[in-house]
């Protein structure tokens, strides 16, 4: 059933094609019952859709804040972005683990001053489990544009990275995000003070330090 409501693509084409063969065969027998078949198939497929199009699963959810995530991340709307975290929201990578608010204080920092000529997503995986009320994202992200520091704006050129999200339901059919994962990331990205020794948005000979 869950595969149904997530992609009924391939069930309502084969029954549009179905229906269509009955057509055909109508055609040549001249039977009334294949017109009958027919429209039982057609039913089926509308159907389909429209149970696919009010039913949505807790995956669908967690996709749709992801994307939204993306939406607010490339307008530099640091404050939607944080509309979709939790307050204990953790930044986590190489063994080591940000706080809530050091999290929140470096997405506000970074997302404000982040200006993309490009953000896209690829290779999106989600998965809701129903017992822990929890879910997960798995995505690529490509991206180019500029970061103003302190010192300088810094322009980065097309970089990719994965990340991993964590997600849990803070309320019926309200997924937020609890932890952020890179699972791989260039040289010139990091996360906020703490998460990995040495943290800071790094370039060759310089380092610039994340707020704290």
């Amino acid at each position: 059933m869950e595969y149904l409501s997530e992609d009924p693509t391939y069930l309502a084409g084969g029954l549009a094609i179905l229906a269509g063969a009955l057509l055909i065969a109508l055609q040549v027998t001249q039977q009334g019952r294949y017109l009958i078949r027919a429209l039982i198939a057609l039913g089926l497929a509308a159907l389909v859709l429209v149970a696919e199009h009010f039913w949505v699963t807790d995956a669908e959810r967690i996709e749709r804040v992801v994307y939204d995530i993306r939406d607010a991340v490339k307008d530099s709307d640091a404050d939607r972005v944080l509309s979709y975290l939790t307050p204990d929201v953790q930044f986590s990578r190489g063994g080591e683990t940000s706080s809530g608010e050091a999290t929140r204080g470096y997405i506000r920092s970074t997302v404000s001053n982040a200006k993309f000529d490009f953000l896209r997503i690829s290779h999106l995986k989600t998965q809701a489990f129903r017992q822990s009320r929890r879910g997960i994202a798995e995505f690529r992200v490509l991206a180019g544009g500029s970061l103003q520091t302190s010192m300088a704006q810094l322009n980065f050129g097309t970089a990719n990275s994965d990340w991993s999200l964590g997600f849990t339901e803070t309320s019926p059919q309200v997924w937020k995000v609890d932890r952020i994962t890179p699972t791989q990331l260039s040289s010139e990205m990091s996360g906020p003070a703490g998460s990995s020794p040495g943290s800071g948005f790094r370039r060759p000979g310089r380092r610039f330090p994340m707020p704290q």
